[in-house]
């Protein structure tokens, strides 16, 4: 009896074993982890195979083939577990280094020579003797046990040793948790194989040899990592066969058919029923028959696998026991084990399409949730229309409509399924939408975009990025489709602030320059009989504000100026903000030139309430179009410009309206050419043509020459001799006048060097520099090392300064002054008594001298009042602790008073013209006689 239970339990273990190899090469037959189980498993069942039948073997030399069978399975199974473990770990090379291969399975050739072929070099590899187990072998310890010992210890510590660093270098918990599953079972299986084969088996003879019943425990490991994830390297072959199961099931029929092959002949009674061997035989085969179909229902495709294994070598057994006996004792059971065959592959195909079937139902209803969730949750608007109605077809049940649409147009889906969507376009965009939808319902275009407006239900406009596409249905029509709308509401905003800023200029909210020169553009292409010009305004004088009172307040003057010039817009006067301080009328069908001039005074006296008590100078040029210029935006514009920067300059303080002319642009030619030339002169081109004059200054109490001051004079080669009235300011106009400016200084230097080296070295040079110059980063510094590197003396370099520096920030000159003072070097102011100067403004600058304005001294001659303005002027100035200097003194009757009202120091034509270096020198030398 034991020996049958051993074999049965052999014959379990190999078709247990089987179905699971057959089931996860049947999953995926390309993956090489999956090919190398079911070779490993191949390798077991033949091992308990032969286990089995050497076991109830009827002889020893019987017993001896099946062992030799069996050889074959346990001398390969591990080198199969290592190629296994190999691959799954990820070290197996490829196929075509063919030595590694012949390696990792020359130890198993070697098995299966000694142990499976009959050879002379192990001619008895088997001790075997019978037991109560059946037959047994005792391992005999010769050279042939000992290498194969070496053999499968050696093989399964690699193993464990390669499954222990790819779980150690891996990151990954499911990794690690595959790594330690295995290695235990093999480490177990292991354990148990060494004591009851190699151990138990030398010492207790009649001990049974279970090994391939413990190889059940890697397996199952194996297989359970396989139903999972494969190891990470394939998708999981199953994930609902119990294996514990399929085992139990497999047994115990098998221990069924055991029983069929040893009933005795004589009959049972079971209470009052009397059972002989026959109908014992069918219960049995009944009991198997349920338990195939079981394994089918419940094993799902390995249990198919496993009860198609056991009957068919049931079917075959049967069969086999017919022809050897030519017995029918055995029909009822070829029949039964046919029908059971017939049976669970019926019951194997209905359930495949059954739960093909359901698959197909949940994976529709698991699309059809997906969808649904898609559409709702989609950041766009998806509604499907039929014409212009929104559908309330049963059909799409709640897929009509997305949230999203309701949220876009702020309507819920039943208000808008009881209205049109032209009712809540936007009447702009009515016609070209429905213009779109004809075409598209008669076929001439299957989807258009289209960027579009909607009314809110509060009156208010929101814009979509829509697109309309045909949309198939059981009761399609022309005008079924699907509508997706996008948001773009925020980004119309954007594109209109960023429009209405490209084409306005922010500070006066007038169109810009741009704007001008596409409607003259477009004025141009149209025939008209009525005459057009540009009347332009001027103001950059207004920058001396900002200098004075800070951006702020300049630009608040000019907002309230551009409100005040809307009023005379209209439809024949436009207003355009050309620059920052330009402003331009484009006028359109005027009568004629008194028009215009009448329309600038007008303007005129609207500017002067604003500018005059400020002493800004304001410019108007007027430009008529002809024929010839209308269609260059380009030339009008900058003639315009030019002619209304000539008339800002004409009257000086004042106001001026002026034309444009050719004589204006034979001017205007001639301020481009001197500008040429200073732009040569700064870069260091024929420099000759810039040379200074020296005006002597006298001191009035020694009624000696104290020092010069040195006048710029410049010599075009194509105008001759330029006035530095307007040089000047081209040179400004032109972003010349800080290197113009330097070279002047490193010429008055030069001037003053050969004072010093003529004995002169007491008199002082004065230099003129510009707001410009002296604001400029650096300048202080620049000037100081351009007096060192002459080697000259500070205290004989005196700068003046026009009395437009009162309209700087008093900080900020005066950091400038302060560094120059500190260094010697003298300040003065130029023209006092004009534009912005004040005492008040003077005594908030650490100054050394006023240089009072000619005006007041030519008044010397006419007017007792002025006489006693001069005084005071000069009073004041040494109350301040400031010495005075009077400019162009021509006549004695001047010199008198002002030597009589202890003025310090005087200049002009009565002392003597301006000179060149050579003439100065003379003076100064007749001077000393």
């Amino acid at each position: 009896m034991l020996t049958l239970i051993t074999s049965l339990l052999f014959f379990a273990v190999g078709t247990v074993v089987l179905t699971s190899g057959i089931f996860t090469l049947q999953s995926n037959h390309k993956t090489p982890a999956n090919r190398a189980f079911f070779a490993l498993t191949a390798a077991i069942v033949i091992w308990s195979s032969g286990m089995a039948m050497s076991t109830t073997a009827n002889d020893a030399a019987t017993c001896e083939i099946f062992r030799r069978i069996s050889a074959v399975g346990w001398s390969t199974v591990y080198a199969i577990l290592l190629h296994f473990i190999l691959i799954i770990t990820g070290r197996a090379p490829s196929l075509r280094k063919w030595w590694f291969y012949l390696c990792l399975y020359l130890p198993a050739f070697f098995s299966v020579f000694a142990f499976a072929v009959p050879n002379p070099m192990n001619p008895f590899p088997y001790n075997l003797h019978q037991t109560a187990f059946g037959w047994t072998n005792t391992s005999q310890h010769n050279i042939w046990d000992w290498m194969f010992y070496a053999y499968y210890i050696g093989y399964a510590l690699i193993g464990l040793l390669l499954l222990y660093r790819w779980g150690a270098k891996s990151s990954a918990p499911v990794t690690k948790k595959n790594s330690r599953i295995v290695r235990v079972s093999i480490i177990a299986a292991l354990f148990l194989g060494t004591i009851t084969d190699v151990v138990l088996s030398s010492v207790f003879s009649e001990l049974p040899q279970m090994a391939p019943a413990i190889m059940l425990i890697p397996i199952i490991s194996i297989y359970h990592v396989l139903q999972k994830d494969s190891f990470g390297i394939t998708k999981g072959i199953d994930k609902k066969t119990s294996y514990m199961i399929l085992f139990v099931s497999v047994l115990a029929y098998i221990i069924l058919s055991a029983l069929q092959v040893l009933l005795p002949e004589k009959s049972f009674a079971i209470a009052s029923v009397v059972l002989d061997k026959s109908e014992i035989r069918g219960i049995f085969v009944q009991i198997q028959m349920f338990i195939s179909i079981y394994l089918v229902l419940k094993g799902n495709r390995p249990g198919y696998i496993a009860s198609l294994i056991i009957n068919s070598i049931s079917l075959v057994t049967a069969i086999g026991f017919l022809i050897r006996n030519k017995s029918t004792s055995s029909l009822p059971g070829i029949i039964s084990y046919t029908g059971v065959l017939v049976i669970i592959s019926l019951i194997r195909a209905y359930k495949e399409k059954n739960d093909d079937y359901i698959k197909r139902i949940n994976t529709q209803t698991v699309r059809e949730k997906f969808y649904s969730s898609v559409f709702k949750q989609a950041p766009v608007g998806i509604a499907i229309i039929s014409g212009t109605e929104f559908t309330r077809n049963e059909e799409f049940d709640d897929l009509n409509i997305n949230p999203a649409y309701e949220r876009i147009l702020c309507r819920t889906r039943e208000e808008l399924q009881n209205t049109d969507w032209t009712t809540i376009t936007h009447p702009d965009d009515l016609a070209t939408d429905l213009a779109y939808f004809d075409q598209f319902k008669k076929g001439k275009i299957d989807y258009y975009p289209r960027e579009k407006r909607y009314i809110k239900p509060d009156g208010s406009v929101v814009w979509v990025d829509m697109l309309i596409s045909r949309f198939a249905s059981s009761n399609e029509k022309p005008g079924d489709h699907v509508c997706i709308i996008t948001d773009i509401t925020n980004r119309k905003n954007i594109e209109a602030t960023l429009k209405y800023n490209s084409e306005h200029m922010l500070l006066t909210g007038l169109y810009n320059r741009g704007i001008l020169e596409k409607t003259l553009e477009s004025d141009a292409l149209i025939p008209s009989s009525y005459k057009r010009a540009l009347v332009s305004i001027n103001l950059s004088a207004m920058h001396v504000l900002s200098l004075r009172y800070g951006n702020n307040y300049n630009q608040t003057l000019l907002r309230n100026i551009a409100d005040s010039l809307k009023a005379y817009s209209n439809d024949k006067r436009v207003l355009f903000n050309t620059y920052e301080d330009r402003f331009v009328f484009y006028v359109k069908d005027y009568e004629d030139e008194k028009e215009l001039t009448a329309f600038s005074e007008r303007l005129l006296y609207t500017l002067s309430s604003y500018l005059y008590i400020h002493g800004i100078a304001v410019g108007i040029g007027i430009l008529q179009i002809d024929k010839s210029t209308a269609h260059d935006t380009d030339e009008l514009l900058t003639k315009l410009v030019n002619t209304s920067e000539i008339a800002a300059k004409n009257n000086g303080s004042g106001s001026n309206i002026l034309f444009h002319s050719t004589e204006l642009d034979i001017q205007i030619t001639r301020e481009n050419e001197i500008g040429q030339e200073i732009r040569e002169i700064a870069e260091g081109i024929k420099i000759d043509r810039l040379y200074l004059h020296f005006q002597p200054i006298l001191d009035v109490a020694t009624n000696k020459v104290c020092k010069f001051e040195a006048l710029a004079r410049f010599d075009s080669e194509k105008h001759g001799f330029v006035p530095p009235l307007e040089f000047i300011p081209v040179a400004e106009k032109t972003n010349m006048l800080a290197p113009f400016g330097e070279r002047i200084i490193i010429l008055a230097l030069r001037f003053l060097k050969k004072l010093k080296e003529t004995g002169h070295d007491t008199i002082a040079v004065s230099i003129n520099i510009s707001i410009i110059q002296i604001l400029e980063n650096g300048f202080a510094s620049r000037l100081l090392n351009m007096i060192n590197d002459m080697h000259l003396n500070p205290e004989n370099v005196e700068i003046e300064l026009t009395e437009s520096v009162f309209s700087i920030e008093r900080e900020e000159i005066n950091t400038v002054i302060n560094e120059l003072k500190a260094a010697g070097i003298k300040v003065l102011i130029d023209d006092f008594g004009t534009g912005y100067s004040s005492f008040a403004r003077v005594s908030e600058l650490d100054i050394d001298c006023l240089k009072i304005d000619k005006s007041f001294i030519d008044k010397l001659l006419v007017s007792k009042t002025e006489e006693a303005i001069t005084g005071d002027i000069i009073s004041m100035a040494h109350k301040l602790g400031h010495c005075v200097v009077a400019e162009g003194v021509e006549y004695e009757e001047q010199l008198s008073y002002l030597r009589e009202h202890n003025c310090d120091m005087i200049q002009g034509y009565l002392i003597s013209r301006p000179l060149d270096e050579d003439s100065a020198l003379n003076l100064l030398k007749n001077n000393k006689k």
